[in-house]
């Protein structure tokens, strides 16, 4: 017999019982689903079947919303129940946000190599499958593929499920795009946060734009770039597994920038192994990474 594995535990003193008629005409091993409603200072609020709500003893790593099978098991002396986690599931996330959530690389070169979506994202993607792996290795080519890989995720008719995401992100000034990468199969996302602090009209707060872009290489790991940009120059964060790879290309990196025609601050630092994902700045703003 296969015995469902504890995902948890939660205690109901005997008090909470008896105002829970769901839970007090339990039978011993019996089961009940709950809603996982709030966290609480020392315990969780669950909604019951019934609709009645029950405070429970304990902590569960799972986010609220989350619907949870309870088996219901009796306490020593009559002092409760204990509720074991048989099974968690977590709550839907909003198909607005399922870009976000689930990623949008992938959906996008299925519609590119479907051969239905006839846009200059697609025709560059044709050339690139022709050319070869040399055409990927060319700056202009990473411009393009990015310049209208945003393009088109923020075009309704092009990718309806996520440019809706896309509109409301501009409302916020900030933006967030993953896109894949046709000449690395296999490799993860190139993924990409914008964001800017306006100069409200009629004061003197300063305009300030920041980009971090995240890209997998071959022979570097992970690599991360941050660039803010404001009126006294430009601060540069580069971001590797091994920064000592780099260590002679620093000066070519400082000429480069400093093309740019004004004072440019590069730092280029470890990227920690377990770092979480560019998904983790979408709640924290302004980007705090920067420094």
């Amino acid at each position: 017999m296969q015995i469902p594995a504890t995902l948890g535990s939660l205690g109901i003193p005997a008090s909470a019982a008896l105002t829970a008629p769901a839970l007090a005409s339990l039978l011993p091993g019996q089961t009940v689903e709950a809603t996982l409603v709030a966290v609480l200072p020392e315990g969780l609020l669950l909604r019951l079947a019934d609709g009645k709500l029950l405070e429970a003893q304990g902590s569960l790593p799972f986010p609220a919303g989350s619907t949870l099978t309870l088996k219901a098991l009796p306490l020593p002396e009559g002092a409760g129940l204990r509720l074991q986690v048989t099974r968690a599931m977590p709550p839907p996330s909003p198909a607005l946000l399922a870009p976000l959530v689930h990623g949008e690389a992938a959906p996008l070169l299925a519609r590119l190599q479907s051969g239905a979506a006839q846009t200059p994202l697609a025709e560059l993607l044709r050339g690139l499958l022709q050319a070869g792996a040399a055409m990927a290795e060319q700056p202009e080519t990473w411009s393009a593929w990015i310049k209208e890989g945003m393009k088109a995720l923020a075009d309704p008719a092009t990718s309806p499920a996520e440019a809706a995401f896309h509109r409301l992100q501009a409302k916020e000034g900030t933006a967030w795009f993953e896109l894949p990468l046709p000449w690395a199969p296999g490799a993860e996302p190139l993924r990409i946060w914008i964001e800017g602090e306006g100069d409200p009209e009629g004061t003197e707060t300063e305009a300030v734009h920041r980009v971090f872009l995240s890209v997998p290489f071959s022979a570097l790991g992970e690599v991360r770039l941050g660039l803010e940009q404001r009126q006294s120059g430009l601060r540069a964060r580069l971001w590797l597994q091994d920064p000592e790879q780099i260590a002679a290309l620093r000066a070519d990196l400082e000429a480069e920038l400093a093309r740019l025609g004004r004072p440019v601050e590069l730092q280029v630092l470890p990227l920690p192994p377990g770092t979480p994902d560019l998904r983790a700045l979408t709640g924290a703003h302004p980007l705090q990474a920067m420094g």
